[in-house]
């Protein structure tokens, strides 16, 4: 499926378009220092998940404390973004990213969509089809007897 909906915190900041690092976990264990070109985003994740970062005697900032937090976890499970009250659109077709802001209410969420979101390709769908298809879990195209998804 390449759209599906989640609810996550009404305040939920994270970039539209871009991979949840919760879903990199089965890819690549956290905090390798001799890999710096992670850091940035190995510590937006420890924020958006609330997760402290070490502090050096400098005053820097550290890795995150993974271990702490996970209590040594199996990096090969997802991590799913932080369950909230808001209503957003979420894709699927690569490693998962919102595709929409948060929404107080499915409806308003679906009034969204009709105007900026597509079922599949470049095909939209008014908001009435869009509140059945998440409602359903099934987000999909249909073009005569053919459903695209």
């Amino acid at each position: 499926m390449g759209r599906e909906l989640k609810r996550v915190p009404m305040d939920f900041d994270y970039p539209i378009g871009k991979v949840w690092y919760g879903y990199y976990n089965k890819y690549f264990n956290f905090c390798h220092s001799e890999y710096s070109a992670g850091c940035d985003g190995c510590k937006a994740y420890a924020k958006i998940k609330g997760i402290p970062l070490n502090i050096y005697v400098n005053g820097d900032e550290g890795c995150p404390e993974f271990d702490e937090y996970y209590n040594l976890p199996d990096m090969s499970e997802k991590v799913e973004p932080p369950k909230g009250d808001g209503y957003q659109l979420w894709e699927t077709t690569s490693e998962g990213s919102p595709s929409s802001p948060v929404f107080e209410t499915l409806d308003k969420l679906c009034e969204w969509c009709e105007v900026n979101a597509t079922t599949f390709a470049d095909f939209k769908a008014t908001k009435e089809e869009w509140i059945q298809m998440l409602s359903d879990g099934f987000v999909h195209h249909k073009q005569d007897n053919m459903i695209f998804i």
